[in-house]
């Protein structure tokens, strides 16, 4: 006569779900369209207290200083090109993050390589996988605090 087995004791739990890339290129990228759109209707960009350049998130609902955060964004995808071997001009969003850091008003000519390269890192952020685009993240806020460091030595 066969033993009875006890009855499994572990609970079920399913993995997490995780937000597809295409979204979370579209949550990254969202205000970086709405800076520049902003700039193109009105002229103008939202400003903090001190008068730094701010931008909203609709991901989670803070305000952010622009021009760091389009640098973060230019490392970023130099990053990705450089572990990638491939050719990714980002010249476009340096420039508008040093004209935003100085208050400088922007000329057509950049709004419209602007234009012409957020599709280009858009389709590059959608095409990422998850773990490559944390190892990005992570190797771009190692720069940030690298940077930083520096500043101050």
């Amino acid at each position: 006569m066969p033993h009875a087995r006890k009855p499994r004791q572990k609970a079920y739990r399913p993995k997490p779900t995780r937000i597809p890339m295409l979204v979370k290129a579209q949550y990254t990228l969202e205000p970086l369209e709405a800076v520049i759109d902003q700039i193109e209707r009105n002229g103008t960009v939202d400003v903090d207290q001190r008068g730094m350049p701010v931008f909203f998130c609709n991901a989670d609902g803070g305000w952010y200083e622009s021009a760091p955060a389009i640098d973060g964004m230019a490392d970023f995808f130099d990053m990705w090109a450089i572990r990638h071997g491939r050719q990714f001009d980002v010249t476009a969003l340096r420039q508008l993050a040093a004209r935003l850091a100085a208050g400088m008003p922007l000329d057509g000519p950049l709004v419209a390589s602007l234009h012409a390269l957020v599709p280009r890192l858009r389709r590059v952020a959608s095409t990422l996988d998850h773990r490559e685009a944390q190892d990005l993240l992570r190797g771009t806020q190692i720069n940030e605090a690298r940077k930083k460091l520096e500043a101050r030595a």
